[in-house]
């Protein structure tokens, strides 16, 4: 596992970059407008909403957000384990969801991906192939007033998992209570804290939960979608001959820190037009964005950080802390990436 010296030298190099040749090539964007949304485009988004066929069956949009074992917040399952389940429904009943598990005590993870279908009284099953742990078997899921209960049946685990860790079992899930605000982890200024503090606040909230070997295999994991991003190249280029680092596997934050400090013009002189492309859009990452752009899903879906969880026509300006609302400004003007 990367060292908290390691991790100064990361940080260290972030007002310190030069520029490269970027990839030219032009995909969509997040609009700058995002930032402070008004009522007109509240209006005109949901009018684009209501041009979509709806069907006549129960509307289950409602459930859309985050569910979880009683409860627990995505920062209490990392730190003690549990599961959770990340949803959106749209045109009534149409499911597309993710449902993440981690162990307690080992720390290991099981994931079941890309989960869609229809919803029909109720209840939906999808078949899986592949947890993590080459389990596989179908999801039952039941919707009732305030819960979520998920059913695996025919759960068959793969010959060569010795750990015996899967997606298998019932779960008995609510609606995920919201994490209560941290300003030493989430408004982290430069004024307010030391460069040993800020190290320290990165490595508990991007590090301190993993094993070495947990790390290793989660990276393996998620290798390919970076193998399916187009411009990741350009990334590594830019990290091994700009920020000097020499083992990229062993990066696991974001390329910024853009919610825990606010930045300013000049720390991003030099920098490839890429790079301040990413790190405004990291900002939306971090709070689950699904991107449309599929290099750009591809990219963040390499980061261990990121969890999709939120479609663009349900996402919320709101959740951004001052630090991220400065800094997306900010970030928004110097974007010049096409």
């Amino acid at each position: 596992m990367k060292s908290k010296s390691m991790i100064f030298i990361f940080c260290s190099c972030l007002t310190f970059t030069g520029c490269a040749k970027t990839n030219t090539s032009t995909f969509p964007d997040i609009s700058s407008t995002q930032i402070e949304k008004t009522t007109e485009q509240n209006i005109e988004n949901k009018a684009d909403d209501t041009a979509i066929p709806k069907s006549v069956t129960k509307n289950y949009e409602v459930y859309s957000g985050f569910w979880s074992e009683n409860g627990l917040s995505h920062d209490e399952i990392l730190s003690n384990g549990g599961t959770e389940f990340n949803i959106q429904i749209t045109d009534n009943n149409n499911l597309e969801g993710y449902l993440f598990t981690q162990q307690g005590t080992s720390e290991r993870i099981a994931e079941i991906d890309n989960i869609a279908g229809r919803i029909d009284d109720g209840t939906i099953s999808y078949r899986f192939n592949d947890d993590g742990w080459g389990g596989s078997g179908i999801l039952y899921i039941t919707f009732s007033n305030d819960m979520i209960q998920i059913e695996v049946q025919d759960y068959k685990m793969k010959d060569t998992n010795l750990s015996g860790y899967g997606i298998s079992g019932a779960y008995k899930l609510i609606r995920t209570k919201k994490s209560e605000a941290k300003v030493t982890k989430e408004e982290i200024t430069e004024s307010e804290t030391t460069d040993e503090e800020f190290l320290d606040a990165i490595h508990e909230r991007y590090y301190s939960h993993w094993s070495e070997s947990d790390m290793i295999n989660a990276i393996n994991e998620r290798k390919q979608y970076l193998e399916k991003c187009s411009f990741y190249p350009e990334v590594v280029k830019y990290l091994e001959t700009v920020r000097e680092v020499t083992d990229i596997s062993s990066v696991v934050e974001p390329l910024y820190y853009t919610d825990m400090r606010i930045y300013q013009k000049q720390d991003f002189d030099q920098v490839p037009p890429l790079i301040i492309h990413l790190a405004k859009n990291e900002i939306y990452a971090r709070h689950g964005y699904i991107f449309k752009n599929e290099d750009l899903y591809n990219y963040f879906k390499g980061q261990l950080w990121y969890e999709p969880s939120i479609s663009p026509d349900k996402f919320e300006d709101s959740l951004f802390n001052k630090n991220e609302q400065t800094n997306l400004r900010l970030l928004t003007e110097l974007d010049t990436y096409k």
